[in-house]
């Protein structure tokens, strides 16, 4: 894992999200254990396109991770 994946994970861990940069748009991580207005419960993290708000539901913070680290090789800043 290279050190901005560490890092990526570290802060999301500690905070439960963190905010990036991926070719200079916005996206976010978070874990989501409530949801909804019925109070659905899960368990899980998302990874979230802040423009769009469309996600993609991963079943723990590692493999959200690995799946950020092979499909988004071109990262910027974290903004957590």
């Amino acid at each position: 894992m290279n050190e901005t994946m560490h890092t990526l994970k570290n802060v999301a861990a500690e905070r439960t999200w963190v905010s990036f940069l991926h070719n200079d748009h916005p996206y976010s991580l978070l874990h989501w254990s409530i949801a909804g207005t019925q109070t659905e419960q899960k368990d899980i993290w998302l990874l979230q396109d802040e423009v769009s708000f469309e996600t993609k539901e991963f079943q723990n913070l590692d493999e959200a991770i690995l799946w950020i680290g092979q499909n988004m090789h071109v990262m910027g800043d974290e903004l957590a």
